[in-house]
């Protein structure tokens, strides 16, 4: 029994706090893999009977790896906003030609890096005699394995993330089978390791905008739905549930204060400490569907 608690506190910290174990892991990975590469190179380099200081290849993979880090965090922002909504044939055509100038980027990004180093360091940085097109040629075969890694990676570690947290989905309500999309929701079923069980949308706290997903809170746990925020704000019950910004919706006994900014913007403050934005367009909304609320109860 202790080893489950375990396993499920670290699960729950893992899903809490997924962007410091992203970045965690992703560093850890930078770390070794210039540590096995600048390795290599200098004990390939012993082996032929031409031995090089140490900081060469040092500055060879850690700006190689430094530029693919920043494409991995383009990539993991950038992707699921317009290429995952598209046909499978069309992702795959869009991923093809999304390598040139991911390869062009990690090139002329690891390339300013060297020579800034080896400027620093009293050098001159020559890589090839051949000039730039055999650069990009030599680099790009091996960026678009790189790519295609990257994109498995990404892909299974969001499978991973949406099976731990559970997706949840519309439960039709009364007799009839009539669509979800007509009412709003009383329930939703979450579906989570293989499980089935059903959280009240009453229960709801706020929501947020990731992708082509939703992320309901609810209390410590977050369940991704598939549907737009536009959508979701139509079919949560008003005057309950208010969007405060183009990706965020709330539940206003949720709301413990409200504070102004300089910006013109203002902060909202719930009860369990998380702070959210809301922004000037939604704040006239925001304080006429509290007043409604209000009304309501008494």
């Amino acid at each position: 029994m202790t080893e489950v608690k375990r396993a499920d506190k670290f699960k729950q910290h893992f899903l809490a706090h997924q962007r410091l174990w992203c970045t965690v892991l992703l560093l850890v990975w930078g770390a070794l893999n210039v540590l096995v590469l600048t390795t290599t190179v200098m004990m390939d380099a012993a082996a032929f009977g031409r031995p090089l200081p140490f900081w060469e290849p040092l500055c060879w993979e850690l700006t190689s790896t430094a530029a693919v880090l920043l494409l991995i965090w383009a990539m993991t922002i950038a992707l699921p906003r317009w290429i995952e909504n598209k046909p499978w044939y069309q992702q795959a055509l869009l991923h093809v030609l999304l390598t040139i100038p991911f390869s062009l980027v990690h090139v002329l990004t690891m390339m300013a890096l060297r020579k800034l180093w080896y400027w620093l360091a009293g050098s001159l940085y020559q890589p090839f005699d051949a000039g730039w097109w055999y650069v990009f040629f030599y680099e790009y075969r091996k960026d678009f394995m790189s790519y295609v890694l990257i994109l498995f990676v990404i892909s299974g570690y969001r499978l991973m993330v949406l099976r731990l947290r559970g997706e949840a989905t519309y439960v039709p309500t009364g007799e009839k089978s009539v669509p979800a999309e007509e009412s709003p929701p009383q329930q939703l079923l979450v579906k989570k390791l293989g499980k089935e069980f059903l959280i009240h949308t009453a229960d709801i706290d706020w929501v947020e905008a990731a992708g082509n997903y939703a992320n309901l809170h609810v209390g410590a746990a977050v369940y991704p739905m598939r549907i737009t925020m536009a959508r979701l704000a139509e079919l949560l019950p008003a005057p309950g549930f208010i969007r405060i910004h183009r990706s965020t919706i709330v539940s206003s006994r949720a709301v413990a204060h409200i504070e102004p900014l300089d910006t013109g913007d203002h902060r909202v403050t719930l009860k369990d400490g998380k702070v959210l934005s809301l922004s000037r367009r939604y704040r006239e909304h925001f304080r006429d569907s509290l007043a409604v609320g209000s009304q309501a109860r008494t």
